[in-house]
């Protein structure tokens, strides 16, 4: 990754001025607004304990459902499962590695102590009396992000740049907005994946943005190793 953006409680400052961007995003959501950012948001969070898969899994379950759609045999189920898989392993090692490598506190950190807005909390993983969660790692990149964007360099080999889908990985479920989202390719749903993590309230937008272009890498690289 790119060194994330400097460090500054300035209110002129692009740290600042990212920070108040997702601060009001959260808040419009908490007031009945932008219910589109509402349910792109709970759409993909899928990292809350016991409800819903990994944010891995959940491109791998993306991927089943691709080759089920296309009838696609055993040969290619088999290549597709284990390039995505190996994706998004690496997305993982990446991200991770890189998450301690800049050490960069989360939106509810520096929203609560720098911004004045002591109260303030992300819309993740409500736990039915009034908590929220945030991950307690750091956050640059985004680690849905980079498992999206792998993920997604994968697929559009496989299945070609504009391969049209409507994801039902969390259809009829009545904890969330699951209802099913349809995308015009994999990385239209891993830039709206990346993005997701703004409007829920626990990342940065250069934590997204910087997750995409690593977890595109990542991709490429899996792509060359010799699978034919």
């Amino acid at each position: 990754c790119k060194d994330p953006l400097p460090y500054s409680t300035d209110e002129n400052s692009e740290f600042y001025v990212q920070a108040r961007e997702t601060a009001n995003k959260v808040n419009l959501i908490r007031q009945g607004q932008n219910y589109e950012d509402k349910w792109i948001a709970e759409f993909w969070s899928d990292d809350c304990p016991a409800l819903t898969f990994s944010p891995a899994g959940r491109w791998m379950a993306i991927s089943a459902q691709a080759l089920e759609s296309t009838s696609a045999n055993l040969a290619k189920s088999v290549v597709v499962l284990a390039k995505v898989g190996m994706a998004v392993c690496d997305a993982g090692i990446r991200a991770w590695g890189e998450k301690y490598r800049f050490n960069v506190l989360r939106p509810v950190d520096y929203i609560q102590n720098e911004m004045g807005q002591a109260g303030w909390n992300s819309i993740m993983c409500p736990d039915g009396s009034g908590q929220y969660f945030t991950p307690a790692f750091p956050t640059y990149p985004s680690g849905h992000g980079t498992f999206g964007g792998a993920a997604a360099e994968v697929l559009t080999t496989e299945f070609g740049n504009s391969f049209a889908m409507t994801d039902k990985c969390h259809k009829d479920r009545s904890e969330f907005i699951g209802t099913p989202r349809s995308y015009h390719s994999f990385y239209e749903m891993a830039q709206e994946n990346a993005y997701s993590r703004l409007p829920i309230g626990v990342h940065f937008r250069m934590d997204s943005e910087a997750a995409l272009d690593l977890g595109f890498k990542v991709g490429r690289r899996v792509n060359k190793l010799p699978w034919k």
